[in-house]
């Protein structure tokens, strides 16, 4: 074996080998594109994530991760007074500009939520007692039928050819997502709870576009007899009975509707 020719013959194998690889190859080889923020999951703010652990970003702390399972995952899972509904029936605290609110949550654990929304109406145009609904001879603020007492409303419309308004407007109210029919007139413990928390409700509708809730008279879907019906006075608190229908003072008994929906 030639010693000098087999060492040469090495030299060049490992030269060639080493030749394949150019310079540009070898940063190729060696320099990574650093992951994004968003690649990692880290797509939310402080703002976003209100109430839970919030996991920050090491490239960009104004940005992170929390597991709200709100805003997602088309449910609302954690209803908090105030909270905005959203069309896909998620909810949150947050304002968020890719989904549409069509409501503000204010009983969690009923989990319902006000129109942004309401109307001015009469509450029906004829002296008539409903049968199917009870006449409340106090306040009615345990009566939470809401749901219901609209329907009996809207029934008895159809059966009779009354005209029941303010059940007629609160049941045709429709918003993205929802539909005619599952919005409804708030019975008197419902309308009591939208009445103890307006301030909150307030802020929120003034966040999301939506009509406050003025200093005036409410409508419930309590029935108090054949003349009146049941409402709340807003800038006081005072629960009364008016005229169903007609005129009172010279003037139609028309007042406000807004419109619930059990989500």
């Amino acid at each position: 074996m030639n010693t000098r020719t087999d060492k040469i013959w090495g030299a060049s194998l490992a030269l060639a080998a080493f030749s394949f690889i150019t310079p540009s190859q070898v940063q190729a080889q060696t320099c990574v594109t650093p992951p994004t923020c968003e690649s990692l999951g880290y797509t939310k703010t402080i703002a976003n994530c209100d109430g839970h652990d919030f996991l920050k970003c090491p490239f960009d702390t104004s940005v992170g991760y929390c597991d709200s399972g709100n805003e997602d995952s088309g449910k609302c899972d954690t209803p908090v007074i105030g909270a905005f509904l959203y069309s896909d029936m998620s909810c949150s605290t947050a304002l968020y500009e890719n989904k549409t609110v069509i409501g503000i949550i204010f009983n969690p654990v009923h989990r319902l939520a006000i129109a942004l929304d309401e109307g001015l109406e009469n509450w029906a145009l004829l002296k008539t007692d409903v049968l199917e609904l009870p006449n409340w001879d106090d306040a009615p603020i345990s009566d939470w039928s809401g749901k219901s007492n609209t329907l009996i409303l809207i029934n008895a419309s159809i059966a009779n050819n009354y005209s029941f308004s303010a059940a007629e407007y609160a049941y045709n109210y429709t918003t993205a997502g929802t539909k005619a029919g599952d919005w409804y007139l708030p019975a008197g413990g419902e309308l009591q709870a939208i009445y103890d928390n307006r301030s909150v409700l307030n802020e929120s509708l003034s966040l999301a576009g939506g009509t406050q809730l003025y200093k005036t008279y409410y409508w419930s879907s309590s029935e108090h007899n054949d003349s009146g019906a049941w409402g709340l006075t807003f800038e006081s608190g005072d629960w009364g009975y008016d005229l169903k229908y007609g005129f009172l003072n010279g003037k139609y008994a028309r007042y406000q509707v807004r419109p619930v929906l059990a989500f």
